[in-house]
């Protein structure tokens, strides 16, 4: 929780960045502080440091309900890990911590047996979507969150 300021910073930092290639993702305010510090008292927000700040940010969760119904087809049928909330601060943007965030969380999802890991990310989201090619992510299909909106969704095999 001490750090929820600076992780608030990198979020924002995400979200203008977002905001610069003109997608919509994240530009309705969420995720807010208090959304950041559920997941923090969860266990599940984590943070990257480089050279004593914080670089990256992420979220992970065991179950995501709004991956229950799927326009499409996932690659498994369950028992996967899926990763939120994958910010990173401007100052370390093309520095490799996208990537270092990614190699975390498949080593997480192997240390807890899981077959897969499952994202998804707004159609505009291209950085992101770059991102996941690269990762060896295969798109699946759309999602409908229980917020509202279709998303993008993808999963790579552990």
């Amino acid at each position: 929780m001490r750090d929820l300021t600076q992780i608030m910073s990198v979020i924002e930092d995400a979200r203008a960045f977002m905001a610069s290639y003109g997608s919509p993702q994240w530009q309705d305010g969420f995720p807010d502080s208090a959304f950041v510090a559920e997941k923090i008292s969860r266990g599940a927000m984590y943070a990257v440091r480089c050279c004593g700040r914080i670089a990256g940010v992420f979220s992970v969760v065991g179950d995501e309900p709004d991956y229950r119904v799927i326009d499409g087809a996932w690659l498994t049928e369950g028992n996967y890990l899926a990763v939120h909330t994958v910010a990173v601060a401007g100052a370390f943007r093309g520095c490799g911590c996208a990537k270092f965030i990614f190699s975390n969380v498949f080593a997480m999802a192997a240390e807890r047996g899981r077959g897969s890991v499952r994202i998804d990310t707004h159609e505009m989201n291209a950085p992101m979507r770059s991102l996941l090619a690269a990762l060896g992510f295969s798109y699946c299909g759309t999602i409908t969150l229980s917020s509202g909106g279709g998303r993008m969704a993808f999963e790579k095999l552990i």
